[in-house]
């Protein structure tokens, strides 16, 4: 696995991080730990309670945060947002994706709505965000995207499926916009992005 360290040069403290499912876990985590390089951190979770929770955390800390109230596997919800987020700032340096659910039905019991959401947060939801994050990124020199994988272990089929489907999805990507100076990258869960701005 790509080390994070090696992926960007220093930069200045004034990089946009956007950072999905930032209401709680590891996404929560790696804002707060986004906001402490000095980089304004865009919190995008579902839940607006926990979003503002973070954003309230970050600022607490000294730190310069927004919040947006996005479900990630919604094509127009997140290009809303992505358009909003750019007459406010011209570029986007860093997206991390941690946005997930998790079911707690054993296969055998599994319907299909259960298993599209959990593909469609966990999976669809990443390449949205990934697609309109870099489509502002090559047009402003590049910039990092991270993806944080579930433990390999899960029990549950559809999150381990959607793992499976991130492992090919970012491959592919990262091979597609290396040339772009574009880097995309995994995390495990426990994982920090250790950049310096």
């Amino acid at each position: 696995m790509e080390n994070a360290l090696d992926c960007m040069e220093p930069q200045p403290s004034n990089r946009i991080a956007l950072v999905t499912g930032a209401g709680r876990g590891s996404g929560r985590r790696l804002a707060l730990e986004l906001a402490q390089t000095g980089a304004t951190v865009v919190v995008i979770d579902l839940n607006p309670d926990a979003a503002e929770a973070t954003a309230g955390a970050i600022i607490a800390a000294g730190g310069n945060a927004l919040v947006h109230t996005v479900d990630v596997s919604n094509k127009l919800a997140v290009q809303t947002m992505i358009y909003t987020l750019l007459e406010q700032h011209p570029r986007f340096d860093v997206l991390v994706n941690t946005a997930h659910i998790e079911p707690h039905t054993p296969a055998l019991q599994l319907d299909e709505g259960e298993w599209d959401r959990t593909l469609n947060v966990n999976l669809k939801g990443v390449f949205l965000m990934s697609q309109m994050a870099a489509r502002v990124m090559k047009e402003t020199g590049g910039g990092l995207i991270a993806t944080v994988l579930r433990p390999d272990d899960s029990p549950h089929a559809a999150v381990r499926a959607a793992r499976a489907g991130l492992l090919g999805l970012i491959a592919a990507l990262a091979a597609e916009w290396q040339p772009l100076n574009i880097r995309v990258i995994t995390l495990e869960s426990h994982q920090s992005l250790n950049l310096s701005f």
